[in-house]
């Protein structure tokens, strides 16, 4: 009776903490003081090692120059050995040893590694992959959001570790989970999980009868009777294909309910914290979480970034694999940044890695660019994982900031070392009155993205050629070689503020979008759209009229038709004398008197057909570029071609080598495999680096 009595409680308890409710709301001053700018921390794992090297541990870190530290969030069995014991005195130590050497801390919740105790009492709090097969105890991320039972013990944890730090000035904030996702296994098939993704799909559409309408099931006879019979879209259980309009929705309940399961921890530390701030670190260019459903829960955004891990990043050059995708990484930046304004990497490579198919040394230098290329971005901290290399586990071959004597600086080490010296000596130059650059300022871009536009797209591709994000790369590489100041936002926004919106491939749209382009342009805003977009409407569904007639009137033009070309062939378009190929996506177009072409298809059977058109519209103009070229040098060409005629006098630089403006520096960094010339005046004062920016080489400068 004892256990049924405490499962109750905790029940009761646990229906409390969700009926709460509590937005975040905007970060203080005494969290991210705007003086300081960003904040460089580090992980530490003091459960993973001996207790009588702790201190020397902390006294090393605040030695090299770290202003926190990071900890807990893979410890759950030493933070509850047994059900019901815990232990949190081992935390409290190193919490105390941080203030003792000047850190703040930033603690975890430990739910991405479920104790083998639980594991082994509750195996239905693991999750079950595509095949059927429950996942074991031995790794991480295997426990199932949905499962009620895993939901009730997280709860136990984090109520214990937000009464015991909760109030606690040592405390700066709290990480929830880790990198939320199941890694390789994507999703769970369980039980719990079916059932709440029932659940959610009897909220949205009341009636099965609206279920059956919005996912077509009068194709091939799917019809259901009752929300019961629906199970979760599974390629290994159909024949062919799954309804594509089934999996948009469960790709809209699995984001939904992992920004759920983080919800529940934060209203619980919200319960008892004080003035601490609540994140999680996202892997959201590459996982299916959607940061922005968690938009009024948490009080700042940060993510996990390696850049070099084995990829080539062949448009960088020779050096691409060692020095990373200056786009990828400064794209994630515009996007978590604008979310609430509190934004950094929870998560930054120090060194090699362990897990890449490949895992190279990082060109010298590089790390400290990544380090401001982040403070560029407008990052409010950046974390490094990890403090010390593991000596035994899985990740024996990643490394920390010190050797695996556990004293000696490593040479990524030295490069953190190097960047906080950096940002010491930019914060004694920081005005708090510096204003951004007017012509920087006029540049200033929305780039519009909806995950739905992406799921619903990996649904149907229609080649194997199209890949989404490299097709948002191409544009957003453009824009940066323009010295443009990029917010990545979603639909919801005021786009009133910006010169230009840049919306590429969005292929839901409905007509309060539609009409909301057509004020911004009529308004005098600059919109750009690409191939792809406007083909169906917010279910998945092609409207009953011409191929994607309903942004015809917003583009000036008609798209009677679109190709694709099969395995390495290219079509080539011209543009301005120039001559590029293309082999994904064409939309051909046919524009409309007053509407302008900017480029044309140069074979195939529409050979002079339009390939991308312009047009004015009131105040502003509407661009339409319907070709995703192979290396993306067309949507460059004609972005500037845009800007230049709105009069924003776009830079030219080299695609990867970035330079952005904050809080009155120019901060340039070369992600290329050449040196670069920054584009500053003569008379400009070089605070850090050359006016020759070598490959992972960074520049600062004010003018």
């Amino acid at each position: 009776m004892k256990a049924i009595s405490r499962t109750i409680s905790w029940s009761a308890a646990l229906a409390l903490i969700l009926s709460s409710t509590h937005a975040a709301g905007a970060a203080t001053p005494d969290w991210f003081p705007r003086a300081e700018m960003m904040n460089i921390g580090v992980y530490y794992y003091p459960e993973a090692w001996p207790q009588n090297q702790w201190a020397r541990d902390m006294a090393n870190m605040h030695k090299m120059g770290m202003e926190f530290v990071h900890m807990g969030e893979f410890a759950w069995a030493f933070m509850e050995p047994e059900e019901g014991k815990f232990d949190f005195d081992w935390l409290e130590k190193n919490v105390a040893l941080a203030q003792q050497n000047g850190m703040k801390v930033i603690l975890c919740t430990p739910s991405a590694t479920p104790p083998v105790w639980l594991s082994r009492k509750h195996p239905e709090i693991l999750m079950v992959d595509a095949t059927g097969k429950r996942m074991n105890h031995g790794g991480r991320q295997q426990g199932d959001w949905s499962s009620p039972v895993y939901r009730e013990y997280v709860a136990k944890i984090v109520t214990e570790l937000a009464k015991r730090f909760g109030h606690d000035k040592r405390v700066w904030g709290w990480q929830l989970d880790n990198e939320l996702s199941h890694y390789e296994k994507e999703f769970s098939y369980s039980p719990a999980a079916t059932a709440r993704f029932r659940e959610w799909l009897k909220e949205k559409y009341g009636d099965i009868g609206h279920l059956n309408a919005d996912w077509g099931t009068a194709f091939w006879s799917m019809v259901y009777q009752n929300f019961e019979q629906i199970e979760i879209p599974n390629q290994l259980d159909h024949a062919g294909l799954p309804n594509p309009h089934a999996q948009l929705d469960f790709n809209r309940w699995f984001a939904s309910e992992g920004a759920d399961f983080l919800r529940l921890q934060t209203r619980i530390l919200r319960q008892y914290g004080a003035d601490q701030w609540i994140t999680t670190n996202y892997m959201a260019m590459y996982g299916d979480i959607d940061p922005m459903r968690s938009a009024k829960d948490l009080d700042a955004f940060t993510w996990t970034h390696y850049p070099v891990h084995g990829d080539v990043f062949a448009e960088n050059g020779p050096l691409g694999f060692r020095l990373g995708s200056g786009a990828i990484q400064s794209f994630m930046h515009d996007f978590m940044r604008p979310i609430n304004g509190i934004s950094g990497l929870m998560e930054l490579q120090p060194g090699q890695v362990n897990w890449g198919v490949v895992n190279p040394w990082p060109q010298p230098g590089a790390i400290h660019m990544w380090i401001m290329r982040a403070f560029a971005a407008g990052a409010r901290m950046v974390c490094t994982y990890r403090y010390r290399q593991p000596l035994f586990g899985n990740e024996q071959y990643h490394k920390g900031l010190v050797e695996t004597d556990g004293v000696t600086p490593s040479p990524g080490g030295r490069e953190y070392m190097e960047a906080m010296k950096d940002v010491l000596k930019l914060r004694a130059k920081y005005k708090p009155e510096a204003k951004e650059p007017a012509a920087y300022a006029k540049r200033r871009t929305a780039f519009l993205i909806n995950f739905d536009n992406r799921w619903d797209i990996e649904n149907h591709k229609q080649t194997t050629r199209w890949d989404t994000v490299g097709h948002w790369m191409k544009y957003y590489r453009a824009l940066k070689s323009m010295m443009a100041p990029v917010d990545v936002v979603t639909e919801e926004r005021d786009l009133s503020g910006y010169g230009f919106v840049v919306a590429p491939a969005y292929q839901l749209v409905d007509k309060a979008l539609v009409a909301k382009w057509t004020t911004y342009a009529e308004n005098g805003g600059h919109l750009v759209l690409t191939s792809r977009t406007g083909e169906k409407d917010r279910r998945g569904y092609f409207p009953e009229t011409l191929w994607a007639e309903q942004i015809y009137g917003l583009i000036g033009a008609k798209l009677p038709i679109y190709d694709l070309l099969p395995g390495t062939l290219e079509g080539h378009v011209t543009a301005d004398g120039a001559r590029y190929a293309w082999g994904s996506w064409a939309d051909v177009l046919e524009p409309d008197a007053g509407t302008t072409t900017l480029a044309t298809y140069a074979d195939q059977f529409y050979a002079g057909k339009a390939a991308a058109v312009t047009h004015k519209l009131g105040k502003g103009s509407v661009t339409y570029i319907g070709v995703d070229t192979v290396n993306g040098e067309l949507e460059t060409a004609l972005m500037r071609k845009v800007y230049t005629a709105a009069g924003a006098a776009p830079a030219n630089l080299a695609a990867d080598f970035i330079v952005d403006w904050r809080d009155g520096f120019w901060v340039a960094t070369n992600f290329t495999s050449t040196a670069k010339a920054i584009p500053a005046r003569p008379g400009a004062e070089i605070l850090s680096g050359a006016r020759s920016v070598i490959p992972g080489g960074v520049t600062v400068w004010v003018e």
